[in-house]
């Protein structure tokens, strides 16, 4: 048995800042979780510099990255939206011009995936949580193209 928090690379989108957040994320810690996961996020370097924030705060449990595959830009950017992730513009620049054709997205959205993968795990992150949204079709193919690393 274990308990797992939710942790925000971005900051919490209540939240006034990102110190102020990892000092929550620190009482849910010392109130007994074992591990985090993060809110999703398209910019790598936003997991490590939360990681690094939070080890100045004294926290060391594993942070898992919480990774979605792209697979309709559209709805994605409305997910991004109303959970207070950002869509940062080299990622937009890769789907916007090709955000209509559904199979130009998915083959793209399992590309950057793989490779947003493969980044985090070689650097370091101790796993990946996927948000599938019940789309199990590409993350058979994200998870046979990183297994190696797994």
């Amino acid at each position: 048995f274990s308990i797992g928090v939710a942790g925000f690379p971005e900051g919490h989108i209540s939240c006034p800042d990102r110190e102020l957040d990892a000092q929550y994320l620190k009482m849910k810690i010392d109130s007994g979780a074992n591990y985090i996961i993060t809110q999703l996020f398209f910019d790598n370097q936003d997991y490590f510099t939360y990681v690094k924030r939070l080890r100045n705060k004294g926290i060391t449990n594993r942070v898992v990255p919480g990774i979605i595959p792209i697979t309709d830009y559209h709805g994605i950017l409305r997910f991004c939206k109303i959970c207070g992730s950002t869509m940062p513009k080299s990622v937009s620049n890769l789907f916007a011009p090709i955000a209509d054709d559904k199979e130009k997205i998915l083959k793209q959205g399992i590309a950057f995936c793989v490779s947003q993968c493969r980044d985090l795990l070689e650097k370091g992150a101790p796993g990946i949580h996927f948000y599938s949204l019940n789309k199990i079709e590409p993350l058979k193919t994200i998870l046979s193209q990183i297994k190696d690393l797994l």
